[in-house]
């Protein structure tokens, strides 16, 4: 396992930085701050996208610990985290633009995203 931990660390933060993501909306929907109503923030911190956030980086958590090399296991990992994503940093961009600054989440969804397509093309591992 911790060859497999040095080999794929990038997988692992990766993971970790999604699971991030759906403590901090698990917080702040727990906590009664909410965005203002018909925002797409509103919309995303909805159980049913933290449970994707919380699948999504649990493939990646897997794929970092274990390296599975069955049934197309790497693509449906990489397919499912960039679709959650870019889902996200759609709608923080959405949300900075409404509001007319850049917030720091959409700096985070960027680097993850670029992070990620650098791990997927550059070291194709």
């Amino acid at each position: 396992m911790w060859h497999n931990l040095k080999k794929n660390h990038i997988w692992l933060i990766l993971a970790l930085e999604t699971y991030g993501l759906a403590i901090y909306f698990i917080l702040k929907h727990s906590t009664g701050i909410f965005m203002p109503p018909g925002s797409v923030l509103d919309f995303l911190d909805d159980p049913p996208f933290i449970l994707a956030l919380g699948i999504a980086g649990t493939l990646a958590l897997i794929y970092a610990l274990w390296d599975v090399h069955h049934l197309f296991y790497k693509p449906l990992m990489t397919g499912v985290l960039s679709f959650v994503w870019l889902m996200f940093f759609g709608a923080f961009l959405f949300q900075d633009w409404r509001n007319g600054v850049l917030g720091p989440q959409s700096l985070l969804a960027s680097s993850v995203l670029l992070i990620m397509l650098g791990e997927i093309l550059v070291r194709r591992g």
